[in-house]
């Protein structure tokens, strides 16, 4: 708390040695910055930011993707208690993450899009950057089973670069070294890394 209070001072002492241009400046940094964000905000709703959805077709997976910078989707089999529970993190994160595209496709309505990334477990997460496969979840030990929450999720996917997470690291849901055995074990059945989404889409033209 000390610290705190001592970092507001040293910038408040600052900001009162600006001369009246500095001042000016810093206003309208911050004023470009709010309007900014803003139009960024604007551009993500028009493409479906903020809520989460269901993909009807397969080509409405590329659709997505060509579309926005960051795209997560969740594969998902119906009556699933697994992906009832990633639908419900999906869900939350959709609202708080505008930047990224949180949607859903059904896999036993996409056989080809599910044989080509190698999906062989569900519920499974396909994350994509600017039109990248950068990483792909099958079933949910990567996450600890079940015992994850909300901000463990959004952690998770922030290390692959599709979400922005500025909270304090959570607490893993499993054992470090139990959460690396996990990762290792599945690694020769991992999906496509850095697969180009437009190469499965002229795959499947």
């Amino acid at each position: 708390m000390q610290l705190e209070e001592e970092r507001i001072d040293a910038e408040l002492k600052r900001m009162g040695e600006m001369d009246e241009d500095d001042l000016e400046k810093l206003r309208v940094m911050r004023e470009l910055k709010m309007k900014n964000q803003a139009l960024k905000m604007q551009k993500w709703k028009a493409k479906g930011h903020g809520e989460y959805s269901e993909l009807p077709t397969q080509q409405d997976f590329f659709d997505a993707t060509k579309g926005s910078e960051r795209v997560i989707v969740h594969f998902f089999k119906g009556n699933s208690p697994m992906c009832e529970l990633i639908d419900k993190h999906m869900a939350i994160l959709a609202h708080s993450h505008m930047e990224s595209k949180f949607v859903k496709l059904n896999a036993e309505k996409s056989p080809f899009l599910t044989e080509r990334m190698n999906i062989w477990m569900l519920p499974a997460i396909v994350m994509v950057k600017n039109q990248k496969t950068v990483h792909i979840m099958n079933g949910m030990d990567e996450l600890g089973s079940d015992r994850f929450t909300t901000q463990q999720f959004s952690y998770y996917l922030s290390k692959f670069g599709v979400i922005e997470y500025k909270e304090a690291r959570p607490e893993s849901p499993c054992s470090e070294d139990e959460c690396d055995h996990k990762k290792t074990s599945h690694k020769s059945k991992s999906s496509i890394r850095n697969a180009s989404v437009q190469q499965f889409d002229d795959d499947d033209d």
